[in-house]
């Protein structure tokens, strides 16, 4: 019989092969663990508690939650400064528009587009949403007035808005602000009418009784039934508004047009209240709304002194000392 083989020997042929097999893979350096390697690699098999912390310490412009969606930051937003000039780029016309004016109004695609991105976006807004927005904090203020005059050669012209006065004529704002510096109010509730003092009661006692100054309040009413009702409340408007400001108050009643006069004077809220200080070339120079700032009502301030002062015949000397504030010089809103 041939001679038995001790099993040790299979043992430690298997050994042998097993670590000379080993020896013969590349070896490769472990990487490092970085911050966010060892955040995350820390809690691959540790508790959910774990992980969220891992996860906070990630840093990233928004929150991320366990599921991975990013939330948007909570609290009140900050309020923009004034985006862009407001007003038309034609100058205005109190004249009846004729039937070419008409015809390419009807054939202008870029009017049409316009048109149609309004409906749109109104159509996509519920019928509380100026409501809503003005219950936020700051009242849903759209944009902080630019603290110095729009520059002349930025600055859009003022629309020609037709109203009733209170004298019982009607009136075009183009015919009323010519050649004046003119301070407009567009107000149609009593929130509306509590910015519109904010603003312009301090420049009122600046500058009462100047004679080339002109404050135009406009009351819009879009629902006609309401514009009715207010022009049977005109003897209780007389009595509230001086005399001398009765062919300056306009009642305008109906929807006004988007294109021509609600976009470009941006009047995206119905309740608020606007401000426009337009010069005597019917430019809107400065723009407010909502509840004024003190920064706001001081630049108001300025703005008009700044714009009385350049009218031919007033020196600019004689403004300040009877406005009482520091004229700035003409820059472009930011």
């Amino acid at each position: 019989m041939p001679p038995r083989i001790p099993t040790r020997a299979f043992s430690a042929t298997l050994t042998a092969s097993r670590s000379a097999s080993s020896s013969s893979k590349p070896s490769f350096p472990a990487p490092k663990a970085g911050p966010s390697t060892s955040a995350f690699s820390s809690t691959t098999s540790s508790s959910p508690t774990a992980v969220t912390k891992a996860l906070s310490s990630i840093p990233t412009t928004h929150k991320i939650d366990t599921k991975g969606k990013s939330k948007i930051p909570s609290g009140p937003q900050p309020i923009p400064p004034l985006p862009r000039p407001l007003g038309v780029f034609n100058p205005p016309s109190s004249n009846r528009k004729t039937w070419s004016q008409k015809k390419e109004e009807l054939l202008d695609d870029d009017r049409h587009k316009a048109k149609r991105k309004a409906l749109v976006k109104e159509a996509t807004q519920g019928y509380f949403h100026d409501y809503n927005r003005a219950r936020v904090d700051g009242g849903g203020k759209l944009w902080i007035a630019p603290s110095v005059l729009i520059r002349e050669d930025k600055a859009l012209y003022f629309p020609d808005i037709t109203g009733k006065s209170l004298l019982g004529n009607e009136t075009h704002t183009t015919d009323l602000m010519r050649g004046k510096v003119s301070l407009v109010s567009v107000i149609t509730t009593r929130l509306s009418e509590e910015h519109e003092q904010s603003f312009t009661k301090p420049v009122l006692e600046d500058i009462a009784g100047h004679p080339e100054f002109n404050f135009v309040q406009i009351n819009h009413q879009e629902n006609k039934l309401k514009a009715m009702l207010v022009s049977f409340l005109i003897s209780s408007l007389k009595r509230t508004i001086p005399q001398d400001r009765w062919g300056s108050y306009l009642i305008s009643g109906g929807e006004w047009n988007r294109v021509d006069i609600t976009n470009p004077l941006g009047i995206e809220n119905k309740l608020l209240g606007y401000i426009y200080l337009v010069d005597q070339n019917l430019k809107v120079r400065w723009a407010g709304c909502g509840m004024s700032t003190p920064d706001e009502a001081q630049a108001l301030r300025r703005a008009t002194a700044v714009l009385l002062g350049r009218i031919k015949g007033v020196s600019n000397e004689e403004v300040k000392g009877k406005v009482n504030v520091k004229v700035s010089e003409d820059k472009t809103a930011q």
